[in-house]
């Protein structure tokens, strides 16, 4: 399954309906997805064929590398995904009060994602008798896979708030997802992980280039204003003990999981970028967890990138910025991926 959905998005559009009626999409399937989604499909033997991927795709690669370090706290609650392989390269679940959202996030969004583009491929081609639109720029192809990532993140948050009511489970997760296709990015970012593009710029006069910061995410925490009126209108109300908190509690507004706060305002519906054009000077791709950016900024992050020199004795440039954020006085879970673009 994961070799097909390696095909299906490289192609988008084509190999995505080819695919979704090699795997059985019949109409009784169809009708089962329409009323209960990915799970209901995995669950009624209308859609047999259907399971889960076992184990999770290789993360480290030339072209994708990525490190991950327990820091100082007790426990190591990040999860992260990488596999270019799929086009679906970059994700990274910083989890909090526990590791079990962001275990489940990461065990279940890629094939859930996969199974969304493919029945919404597969609805979408029935509209059109069996040939999916052309339209300038495959607008319609990327059209589903935005729709599908969305569809994603919240039936994986719905289901495991299903598991933390019936297991009495308090832990939450962020997630910071950024999909690549044919030269274009699209990130999805649900609470204070970040993703970012370490683009070259030769200032005039000088020949020497260096990496600057391009920040594709925002960062839900309580005390932004968009995000605080949604907490207060909600009931809730932002504490700060340390940093701004839900509640006393959370001090992300926007999380998978976090069952008990939900009613309070906390939600997992991701700010989503449109797709985007890469261009030559976008030189690296990073995707991390907020503990990196305890001691490193964003334009330090892209500098050390860089200064490659100071780099030599770490197995990858994503092993360096743990280590470096680390060194410089990071207290917290740390977890990176880099991908070089260009």
């Amino acid at each position: 399954m994961m070799e097909v959905l390696k095909i299906a998005v490289l192609f988008l559009g084509a190999f995505v309906v080819t695919i979704a009626l090699s795997y059985g999409v019949s109409v009784s399937c169809m009708m089962v997805y329409d009323e209960g989604g990915v799970s209901a499909v995995l669950q009624s033997p209308e859609c047999s064929r259907w399971i889960l991927s076992s184990g999770y795709p290789r993360n480290q690669t030339v072209n994708c590398q990525a490190a991950t370090f327990q820091g100082s706290r007790e426990y190591q609650e990040d999860r992260l995904l990488c596999d270019l392989h799929m086009k679906i390269p970059l994700l990274v679940f910083d989890g909090h009060g526990g590791n079990e959202a962001s275990e489940m996030a990461s065990k279940l969004l890629l094939d859930y994602f996969y199974m969304h583009a493919v029945f919404n491929s597969y609805k979408l081609m029935t509209q059109y008798r069996g040939v999916l639109p052309v339209t300038e720029d495959d607008i319609t192809q990327l059209e589903i896979l935005r729709e599908a990532l969305l569809n994603t993140i919240h039936e994986v948050d719905f289901k495991f708030s299903q598991d933390a009511f019936e297991k009495k489970l308090f832990s939450g997760s962020t997630a910071t997802i950024a999909l690549l296709v044919d030269g274009k990015i699209l990130i999805a970012n649900v609470g204070d992980s970040k993703a970012l593009l370490c683009t070259e710029n030769i200032q005039s006069g000088n020949l020497t280039a260096n990496l600057s910061a391009i920040e594709l995410t925002e960062d839900h925490h309580p005390d932004r204003d968009d995000e605080r009126a949604r907490i207060q209108a909600a009931g809730g109300s932002i504490i700060g003990l340390g940093v701004p908190r839900v509640n006393g509690i959370l001090a992300v507004s926007r999380s998978i999981g976090d069952v008990y706060l939900k009613r309070y305002g906390v939600t997992a519906v991701p700010e989503v970028t449109g797709w985007q054009p890469l261009n030559v000077n976008n030189r690296y791709l990073v995707v991390s967890s907020d503990g990196t950016f305890e001691s490193l900024t964003p334009e330090e992050l892209c500098a050390l990138i860089h200064d490659s020199g100071s780099c030599l004795a770490s197995s990858s440039l994503a092993e360096c910025i743990v280590e470096t954020a680390f060194e410089k006085g990071s207290m917290d879970n740390l977890s990176v991926i880099v991908v070089p673009l260009f």
